[in-house]
């Protein structure tokens, strides 16, 4: 269940979802039911790419694959860490490693989350990518750790 009020500001703002379209058809719906209203789709690296450089795209927050085919999602975060600075952006991996997490987490990921995952852990890391976006308080950046101190499910930062 999300915290009181989110779904409010969810729907104020625009997402970016970059996976292979089987996830996105996944991703997409569990997004909308938490009340994400303007979601735009990227199938690749390079398409993720082009529409965080439309400059009548605004994006706030970044879920992307770690497996982009054409340019890698950490090629995407380290361009979005170098263009938009603090953008709000969730890691998705089907292959978790302590090395990629690290590396992702070097490189200033808000959140990494294993495939496959429950729609309770995809909430809990957009209730914390809300959280850092800069209007909001955010909390001191966690350090990687397997199963997020408690959570079985997934590798959390």
């Amino acid at each position: 269940m999300l915290p009181f009020g989110l779904k409010s500001t969810l729907a104020k703002l625009n997402f970016l979802v970059a996976d292979e379209r089987d996830m996105l058809s996944l991703l997409i719906p569990h997004l909308l039911d938490m009340g994400v209203e303007t979601i735009h789709r990227a199938t690749d690296g390079p398409e993720a790419l082009k529409i965080l450089r439309q400059s009548r795209t605004r994006v706030d927050i970044v879920i992307c694959d770690w497996d982009l085919p054409k340019l890698s999602g950490l090629e995407v975060l380290k361009f979005v860490r170098d263009k938009y600075g603090a953008k709000p952006f969730l890691m998705l991996a089907s292959q978790v490693t302590r090395a990629a997490i690290a590396t992702a987490a070097k490189h200033g990921v808000n959140g990494y989350l294993a495939k496959p995952f429950t729609v309770r852990l995809l909430e809990k890391r957009v209730v914390n990518l809300v959280r850092a976006l800069p209007h909001e308080s955010p909390g001191k950046p966690e350090t990687p750790q397997p199963n997020g101190g408690g959570d079985d499910e997934s590798w959390e930062i």
